[in-house]
């Protein structure tokens, strides 16, 4: 595993004798170009970090400019990097052929990761080193195995800070952890991502709650910050709600967009929120503190519906960055991709680039206030991610917002990113009440308000077959995250009116979490007796004692209804692939239940005593179906697991 770290990287280059300055150490060269996350999923990158430093010193211009002007090479005849010489936008007049034959006459050989290169027009071609592949490729592969070459980023959840974790939250970190575990089934490396909404006008109004109600003494003693938080937010918001009923009460024909800014409370909000965009150091402190908290709630929380997130991002990474939104609305503007409107406005409308694109209407990129959008920062979201991760696939899972999906994908189109728009996609679902449950308004509150129902339904409705194990209250936790994520996903694409069906929730039979649990206990249970009968029943070696174990009896399962479960079983692959293609979790749910009514027709055969059976024939029938339904339980966990549902422990 040399080469999962850049500290192993390191090691590895420095080992086929690569100098580097006295004061300066391999992993800072490495990491001076590309982020340690494209390091340890390109090896280009490793090159590139290298030839960058030495073209840029043979050429006389910055390092990143250098690294800029080197990329992958067409085909292979044309060498493995390509260093282009007017990406390098050198002043007017420079001869950049003679510069390029001055390159390949200056450039040191010999060279540990590098042949000689050579000029081919305004381009300087470089093939690797025999030697260097060898010892840094063939391990950086080995190392990753089904998951190098195939990146995939996967947004989900995404609740807002300070603020109610709302039905179509709950759906988002659901369906996003099947996607998430989807393409790692399918051998890809995923980066899940939460994009936390910690920027914008609410955010001032949660400071301006803090200014008006919070205390770091009581914060600082509370057993639950996040939720002390979360209680000044509230407040906070029901005021602004109630000025802002009286405010349209009182007012006569108010514009559409005004939202109430003039009045004093949304003053306030603004001028809260204008403190912490212009860096001011109390407010960023504060504005820290309060995602700090909510980070470590959602961290722990999370980890109760086994979802566990790589990077809690946000709005704020990019607002807090106005050199990434300069740079992709210059080119916007530039471009004439943006325009800007009689009231100051600037929007993109795609009827004007592209008459298939024409219904995606107009974006706006900067309100007339001057303000950035959630367009514009979605757009540049997705460069900075493409930088900082180099993708293959990109997908948001996130309720409705289709029109704004589909206006991001187009405008990177229209920047020339045709290739990135294609690894975009947007997995879409309703989002059901704004509450779930009605009332409850915390994830954690969603979860204990879960196991609460199924501990009920266990102690007064369960039939007396089920298992003690999935009643007990350390087992109720695990039955109660089953019930929600199948609850979720049968009544994710209904109408948006459907909330909680606690019936459909606990019951024990049908499509339920319960139900599932149930027929993996019984198989289970059953498996441990086969084991026991088989073993009870083994022959014994006459010279020695010793059970020699009974050989398994396969056409004892020729019949129906074992042959129809083993049919059943060989289709998994194809449905897992079926669901990776069209990323919907009800194909994978709907066959764990087919699998799991074809057991239970196997459980439920009672044998006749056939006359002439011995004991051996017994103990190999007991072996072979034993093997099934090991076989079986392989099958429900693999996808149990895919849905993120961990089966109940004992």
């Amino acid at each position: 595993m040399a080469t999962r770290s850049v500290a192993g990287l390191a090691a590895l280059v420095q080992g086929l004798g690569v100098v580097v300055g006295e004061e300066e150490e391999e992993e800072a060269v490495l990491t001076g170009f590309a982020t340690p996350d494209v390091l340890l999923h390109q090896p280009l990158a490793i090159y590139r970090a290298h030839l960058s430093r030495t073209l840029g010193r043979l050429v006389g211009c910055g390092l990143e400019q250098a690294y800029d002007a080197i990329q992958p090479a067409s085909s292979a005849g044309n060498g493995d990097l390509d260093f282009v010489l007017p990406k390098l936008k050198l002043p007017d007049g420079t001869k950049l052929q003679d510069l390029a034959a001055d390159v390949v006459k200056k450039f040191p050989r010999p060279h540990p990761l590098f042949l000689p290169p050579f000029k081919d027009g305004v381009h300087v071609r470089f093939f690797l080193s025999p030697e260097s592949l060898t010892r840094i490729l063939i391990p950086y592969i080995l190392d990753r195995r089904g998951k190098y070459g195939k990146k995939a980023l996967v947004e989900f959840s995404s609740p807002n800070l300070g603020q109610d974790f709302r039905t179509d939250h709950l759906r988002s970190t659901i369906l996003g952890a099947f996607v998430a575990n989807m393409y790692e089934a399918m051998g890809w490396h995923v980066v899940r991502i939460n994009y936390l909404g910690d920027w914008g006008k609410q955010i001032g109004l949660l400071g301006l709650g803090w200014i008006k109600y919070g205390s770091d003494d009581v914060l600082a003693k509370h057993a639950d910050p996040f939720r002390y938080i979360h209680g000044i937010a509230a407040r906070i918001d029901a005021e602004g709600e109630g000025q802002g009923a009286a405010t349209a009460a009182a007012a006569d024909g108010c514009d559409d967009d005004d939202d109430g800014s003039d009045t004093d409370m949304f003053a306030e909000r603004d001028a809260t929120f204008k403190r912490l965009e212009d860096g001011e150091a109390q407010a960023v402190e504060l504005w820290e503190k309060m995602r700090d908290i909510s980070i470590a709630y959602y961290a722990s929380t999370y980890a109760r519906l086994g979802v566990a997130f790589d990077d809690y991002s946000g709005e704020s990474l990019v607002c807090r960055n106005p050199e990434a939104l300069a740079r992709v609305e210059a080119v916007l503007r530039a471009e004439g991709i943006a325009e800007q409107r009689g009231d100051g406005s600037w929007v993109v409308d795609f009827a004007k680039h592209s008459p298939a694109a024409a219904r995606l209407g107009v974006a706006v990129v900067r309100a007339r206030d001057g303000t950035t959008t959630y367009f514009l920062r979605d757009v540049a979201t997705v460069l900075d991610r493409l930088e900082d991760y180099s993708f293959d696939k990109m997908v948001y899972v996130v309720g409705e917002q289709d029109a704004h999906f589909r206006q991001v994908f187009e405008t990177a189109r229209l920047l020339g990113q045709g290739d990135v728009a294609g690894r975009l996609h947007h997995l879409s679902f309703t989002r059901g009440p704004a509450q779930w449950g009605g009332d409850a308004r915390l994830l954690g509150d969603i979860l204990d308000r879960c196991e609460e129902y199924v501990r009920r339904a266990a102690a007064s409705t369960w039939p007396d077959d089920v298992p003690a194990h999935l009643r007990r209250t350390a087992v109720a936790g695990q039955v109660a995250i089953s019930s929600l994520v199948v609850h979720e996903l049968n009544i994710r694409n209904r109408s948006h009116t459907i909330g909680l069906d606690v019936e459909l929730l606990t019951a024990t039979d049908g499509e339920t979490g319960p139900a599932l649990q149930l027929a993996y206990a019984r198989l289970r249970q059953t498996l441990s007796q086969l084991k026991a009968a088989a073993a009870a029943a083994a022959a014994k070696d006459p010279a020695t004692g010793t059970s020699t174990g009974a050989a398994a009896d396969y056409s004892s399962l020729w019949d129906a209804p074992w042959i129809e479960l083993l049919r059943l079983l060989a289709r998994f692959p194809n449905v897992a692939t079926a669901a990776f293609d069209s990323l919907e979790p009800e194909t994978i749910l709907s066959y764990l239940f087919l699998v799991v009514d074809e057991l239970s027709c196997c459980l439920d055969v009672v044998d006749d005593d056939e006359s002439g059976e011995t004991e051996e024939d017994a103990a190999r029938q007991s072996v072979a179906r034993a093997r099934l339904y090991q076989a079986t339980r392989q099958v429900l966990e693999n996808g149990m697991r895919l849905l993120n549902i961990t089966p109940a422990a004992r």
